[in-house]
């Protein structure tokens, strides 16, 4: 029996991730061709869960050769999860061989030597590549993280000094801040640590840790800044909203259990949960790490006009509204987007572009280990929020929110009450940064029904 054909391989290797059902069905009996047999192992493993067909599949394309990069992740993956880093580590070192160009596979490797609790390894290949671009902030913000964990306070202060020193910066949260200024008051340093916290409060001004040092430390209570967004009154949209602290979701804990042992003491009938979209996405496994996107001459040229800090900023992240979205959209998008401009409207490209292109979390927009993917928004977020309702037992809403625009609710389950999530979520109370607090439990402060707003008078 041969396998797919020409077209059918070619086709799916511009589907998978936007269609992958289609590409696993293009794929079915794929052989001989090492690039299809890639796409079949990462499908296998990130969409059908199946880490024996995975490890089937990329050892196959490996065998053969060509462009294995998926097929090398897939199975790099899979060793990992069985505890054999050494060779999951010498997989992933082969396919950086044979791609000089793409620095990221340095931050996949420290990242697989750290998790698995070998932290001077991984300490080692960070401090090598630190001086190197594009990877110096993502080295930084790992080697702080080592040096601070580790009990190396001065390792600390110098990595976390260097790290604040890149702000403004989507890696230079409100806590690199918080951390930096209480090494340096161990050190001694007064006036660093209050300039430090300063900067921070000018950034950050809604924090409450960088408010707490400075009133404790310093005796300051002033504002430097206003926020972006005002705060919500829980009386006034009529919710309690309690955040809720979680083990990082990724591809291999999956979210439904996750979630569920989070918030299994807290939640009750009545309650929606609200889950931010790119953890959801992340527990879909709907995320690629960077040495995994090819570039093309389009996402090249479009990226350039979108500016230093847009959601699609980067060529990576262009690249990856064309993976999702297709071509043929994004150009349409892209002469929206200019005939907006020339209207003086703003979002014009994401609704011809689509709501999976206005999802999508470019480079450094998550936190590590995921700084260096691209990380898509949730597959079929309302039948999703639907599915973990059921499982549940209460609402639930899939939510893109942010300090800077406020919250968009891309997927809610039958009965939840869109427009108050979004009221009670417009200030981002689950934090834009490393609180690991992706589950917001939103309460209703009345009898009335799930996620229903009360009768007005």
């Amino acid at each position: 029996m041969t396998g797919p054909g020409p077209y059918a391989r070619w086709r799916a290797k511009r589907v998978w991730l936007r269609d992958p059902a289609r590409a696993v069905g293009l794929l079915e009996r794929a052989d001989g061709d090492a690039e299809a047999l890639s796409v079949r192992a990462w499908l296998a493993l990130t969409y059908e869960r199946d880490e024996a067909g995975a490890e089937q599949a990329a050892r196959a394309a490996l065998a053969r050769g060509g462009d294995t990069r998926l097929a090398s992740n897939a199975l790099g993956e899979v060793l990992l999860r069985r505890g054999e880093v050494d060779e999951a580590v010498a997989v992933l070192e082969a396919e950086a061989a044979r791609h000089p160009e793409i620095p990221w596979y340095e931050l996949t490797i420290a990242d697989a030597l750290a998790d698995a609790g070998r932290a001077d390894e991984a300490r080692a290949r960070l401090e090598a590549v630190v001086t190197r671009e594009p990877l110096r902030r993502h080295a930084l913000k790992r080697l702080s993280r080592l040096a601070l964990d580790g009990g190396d306070r001065a390792a600390a202060r110098r990595w976390f000094g260097e790290l604040v020193a890149l702000a403004p910066n989507y890696l230079v949260y409100a806590s690199d801040y918080a951390s930096l200024a209480e090494l340096q008051l161990e050190a001694g340093e007064e006036d660093g640590a209050r300039e430090t916290l300063r900067r921070g409060a000018a950034t950050y001004p809604r924090n409450e840790a960088l408010r707490r040092l400075r009133r404790e430390r310093f005796g300051e209570e002033e504002a430097l800044a206003r926020p972006a967004l005002a705060p919500v009154s829980e009386d006034a949209v009529r919710a309690r909203r309690i955040p809720i602290r979680t083990p990082m979701i990724t591809a291999r804990t999956g979210l439904l259990a996750v979630v569920d042992e989070a918030t299994r003491e807290q939640r009750r009938p009545g309650d929606v949960v609200a889950i931010g979209e790119s953890p959801a996405a992340a527990g879909q496994a709907r995320l690629v790490p960077l040495e995994l996107i090819s570039t093309g001459p389009l996402a090249r040229l479009l990226s350039r006009f979108v500016g230093e800090i847009g959601p699609l900023h980067s060529p990576e992240g262009m690249q990856g509204a064309i993976m999702e979205s297709g071509r043929a959209r994004v150009l349409a998008g892209t002469a929206a987007a200019v005939a907006g401009k020339l209207a003086r409207r703003r979002g014009w490209f994401y609704r011809v572009a689509g709501p999976g292109a206005a999802m999508i979390d470019d480079v450094a927009a998550a936190m590590p280990p995921h700084d260096h993917h691209i990380v898509f928004g949730p597959r079929a977020p309302r039948e999703l929020a639907t599915d973990l309702s059921r499982e549940l037992g209460c609402g639930v809403a899939i939510v893109d929110a942010n300090h800077l625009t406020g919250a968009w609710v891309v997927g809610a389950s039958p009965g939840v009450d869109e427009t108050w999530v979004k009221a009670a979520l417009m200030d981002n109370p689950a934090g834009n940064e490393d609180e690991q607090t992706p589950v917001v439990l939103l309460r209703p402060l009345s009898a009335e029904r799930v996620g229903q707003l009360p009768a007005r008078s």
